[in-house]
């Protein structure tokens, strides 16, 4: 169960790879946006995973079903480190958004 604190941005990086694949699958590999909605998509689901398995952790140390309180932390903390990754992300994305629509036409 305890896995490196690191596999937080893990989930994000295994979202991208699967829409990668996906896309060689398609033969939309180098279509420009082709599927940056499905990527967006993974990603986020990804670390709402991540998020209800930190919340089962907690529930099962507080509820005395599980004793592993380090694996808990471990979990906690790898879905804290994944919403900073995806609430960073999207800090990107909307900074790319209002730099286009600042641009001089």
């Amino acid at each position: 169960m305890i896995r490196g604190i690191g596999s937080g941005v893990g989930g994000l990086e295994e979202a991208l790879a699967q829409a990668a694949k996906n896309q060689k699958a398609r033969g939309t590999e180098g279509t420009p946006g082709a599927d940056f909605g499905n990527t967006l998509t993974s990603a986020v689901q990804s670390v709402e995973n991540q998020q209800a398995e930190a919340d089962q952790s907690v529930y099962r140390v507080a509820s005395g079903q599980d004793a592993d309180l380090a694996g808990m932390m471990i979990a906690l903390e790898e879905a804290n480190i994944g919403l900073r990754a995806m609430a960073s992300v999207r800090d990107k994305v909307v900074e790319a958004y209002q730099q286009i629509w600042n641009m001089p036409i």
